[in-house]
């Protein structure tokens, strides 16, 4: 019967599997050549528009680029005539030191010269040594700098040839300036050559490529950078030079063509792009809709196997899952996936796992609750008894006619009391615990008539690390009621804080009477009854406070020898506010 029952199931699982198989792929397929259609379609009416828009925005960085790189020419320009020539001497300054340093901090330049009016030099850089039979007033970009002296003139690409051991193809940037020769102001020329390499950086990326190339023509039309011969073959389509997009046709293949205008200089940016290179063709497409229609189909076969093994899949993680909670695992959720009862059965365990979780959590936050109140209890019963204590002592002096005593004594119970409270707060800073356990160690000196001294020490940065209130006074008043009271020698407290790595270290350390192995061992026993003198707040009872508040690895440790005094070591992690 379970056999006959088992093929059952199994045959209506084949049946699903088989119908979401059949189902999904169809729907796959047909709307894959829908949407293949409909992109097709779309693709004709916005290739063209997205090709423009691309190559408007790259050739925008070009021009920007290439702004950049003549407004950095003109900067030093500039740089080298207001803050250095326009203000010296040029009889008895030498200019070739600053020219070196700003040559030589910037690659793109090739040679820094300064000229008269009548071709003499003033200054070069050191790459720029004049030759002797140099002809600088015949030169184009030294008349023009001297025709319009109100203009920074931009050359053409030429081959430097006024300097000996260079030769290199440069673009000359010149101006006209005035000079102070002795105390005369005469006409001269700056020059500033730049290399073609930055201009070969700009545009040398975009003209490898074999679907577009890039050139830049002076305003007259000369071509500053590309290849001639190739943009003589545009030269009829190029005649407008306006701003903008062009489409043509040349030798039956679709040219894209885009002009700008640099700003500084009126050059003409011009790239050309072949369309069939950058776009789709119709059988690329056609291929390509074949090929994803055949890879959808494949997955969509692959995507109904994998969805029926969920059908299953989720009841044995449910299962599982089960086992885990009976073993008190609780930290655990399993995927909520699957057909609509799996899933609502997912959920539902989930549920119910949060809430058991949150109910045990609920039961220990409950329960440390009511150790922290029973403890605050604890620590609140200091102040009665204390006090008490302290007024007094603080009666009888004032009865002795001790007036100074007694004004300290309420001075340090007002501190004391003051820290104490601390605004409600159970965390306060390192300083104030140690200020009130010398507050208290300070009323207990007058009380006992200066039986022992005490000693605080800490390191300065650890005075604004935070600590749990009230930690330290229990356990000087244990050292001073079980250990300093019995001797006959004069008692000694010392209280250190230090640190090691991430650790907050206390210590209080008292020459009394100490104790024995058997007491040391019940000292900290929560299930063991110590007698106390005083507050009542034990030694156990500020171990348990640390361990509440920061857990079991932290808390005290005890140490102490009959007739040689007591240690007691505190140790709770290093926080700052």
């Amino acid at each position: 019967m379970a056999k006959i029952r088992k093929r059952i199931q199994t045959s209506r699982l084949n049946s699903i599997k088989s119908l979401m198989i059949i189902y999904f792929t169809t729907i796959i397929i047909l709307g894959m050549l829908f949407t293949g259609i409909s992109l097709y379609e779309k693709f004709n009416s916005t290739s063209q528009a997205y090709a423009n828009r691309v190559v408007d925005q790259l050739l925008t960085q070009v021009k920007y680029s290439l702004d950049t790189y003549t407004r950095n020419m003109m900067n030093i320009s500039n740089t080298l005539y207001y803050k250095i020539i326009k203000k010296q001497n040029i009889s008895t300054y030498n200019f070739s030191g600053e020219m070196n340093v700003i040559q030589t901090t910037n690659n793109d330049i090739a040679s820094l010269v300064l000229f008269k009016s009548n071709g003499e030099l003033v200054a070069n850089s050191q790459y720029a040594k004049l030759k002797e039979d140099a002809e600088v007033t015949n030169q184009d970009w030294f008349r023009n700098a001297l025709a319009r002296p109100e203009n920074i003139h931009f050359s053409n690409p030429h081959k430097q040839e006024l300097f000996e051991g260079y030769d290199q193809w440069v673009i000359s940037l010149s101006r006209a300036v005035t000079l102070n020769e002795d105390g005369k102001i005469i006409q001269g020329v700056l020059l500033v050559d730049m290399n073609m390499r930055g201009i070969e950086t700009i545009c040398g990326a975009i003209s490898e490529d074999d679907a577009g190339s890039i050139y830049i023509l002076s305003d007259n039309g000369e071509i500053i950078y590309g290849d001639k011969e190739q943009l003589d073959l545009y030269s009829e389509q190029l005649s407008y030079k306006e701003d903008g997009n062009y489409i043509r046709i040349i030798e039956d293949q679709r040219i894209l063509f885009t002009v700008k205008t640099a700003g500084y200089t009126g050059w003409k940016i011009v790239a050309t792009w072949r369309l069939d290179k950058i776009l789709f063709t119709y059988a690329e497409l056609n291929n390509f809709l074949i090929v994803v229609l055949f890879i959808g189909m494949v997955m969509s076969i692959i995507g109904t196997l994998v969805i029926s093994s969920r059908l299953s899949s989720p009841l044995y993680k449910l299962q599982k899952s089960m086992k885990l909670v009976e073993e008190g695992k609780l930290d655990i959720q399993i995927d909520e996936g699957g057909e609509y009862i799996a899933a609502q059965l997912s959920r539902s365990f989930n549920n119910m796992v949060s809430k058991i979780k949150e109910l045990m959590d609920k039961i220990v936050q409950e329960q440390d609750d009511k150790r922290k109140k029973e403890l605050e209890v604890l620590q609140s019963q200091i102040n009665p008894h204390f006090l008490y204590n302290t007024l007094d002592s603080i009666i009888w002096l004032a009865e002795s006619d001790k007036t100074e005593e007694a004004i300290m004594m309420i001075t340090a119970l007002s501190r004391f009391f003051r820290i104490g409270i601390s605004s409600g707060r159970s965390i306060i800073t390192v300083r104030e615990e140690l200020e009130h356990a010398r507050n208290y160690l300070s009323i207990q000196k007058i009380r006992y008539k200066k039986r022992f001294e005490f000693e605080v020490i800490a390191n300065e940065d650890l005075l604004s690390a935070m600590t749990l209130k009230l930690i330290l006074q229990p356990l000087i008043e244990n050292a001073l009621y079980h250990g300093i009271e019995y001797i006959t020698d004069k008692g000694m407290i010392t209280i250190t804080a230090s640190k090691e790595e991430d650790t907050l270290i206390y210590q209080i350390k008292d020459n009394g009477v100490g104790m024995t192995e058997e007491t040391l061992e019940k000292l900290l026993d929560k299930e063991q009854e110590i007698k106390t003198k005083g507050s009542g707040v034990g030694v156990k009872n500020v171990n348990e406070r640390i361990k509440l508040y920061y857990g079991q690895d932290y808390g005290m440790k005890v140490e102490s020898r009959l007739e040689e005094g007591t240690t007691i070591t505190i140790k709770i992690p290093l926080t700052y506010t």
